[in-house]
């Protein structure tokens, strides 16, 4: 009685190419493109349905490209975010949004970008009151300094 299992010898041999593969080399050995190939095998008429079946799916991607998802129109009640606790506030309210499953991930993601742009805005023009203070603080000490 014979055993079952894995026979030495039994199956492709590592690294061998299958029977597509193969006829894709020999294709690209004829300076054929991959998609010059494809069509090839669906217009040939002693082709398998097998193999213009494969073709197809396989070019299709190159022909008809996916269209970009439908971006629709968002409206979700938001703090004012005029000043930093604005912000914070708007933030905390798009989160609990999201959990809620009131947004998607993707439209909080791009909401959050820019309540950010916000944020920075507001932390630009803080920087930069101060920093005018801070120069007019150093124009009036410089003054005092040359009347001594």
């Amino acid at each position: 009685m014979s055993r079952g299992g894995a026979r030495e010898g039994a199956g492709r041999k590592p690294g061998s190419a299958n029977r597509l593969t193969q006829k894709i080399r020999d294709a690209l050995e004829d300076k054929q493109s991959p998609a010059e190939y494809m069509l090839s095998v669906l217009h040939n008429e002693n082709a398998s349905s097998d193999d213009k079946r494969w073709a197809a799916e396989k070019l299709a991607p190159y022909i008809h490209a996916k269209p970009a998802p439908a971006q629709r129109t968002v409206q979700i009640d938001l703090p004012a975010a005029d000043t930093a606790e604005g912000v914070k506030a708007a933030f905390a309210k798009l989160i609990a949004a999201t959990a809620a499953g009131e947004l998607a991930p993707s439209e909080a993601t791009a909401l959050a970008g820019l309540i950010e742009c916000q944020r920075k805005a507001i932390e630009m023009a803080d920087v930069l009151g101060r920093l005018e203070e801070l120069e007019e603080a150093q124009k009036g000490a410089s003054r005092v300094g040359r009347r001594a």
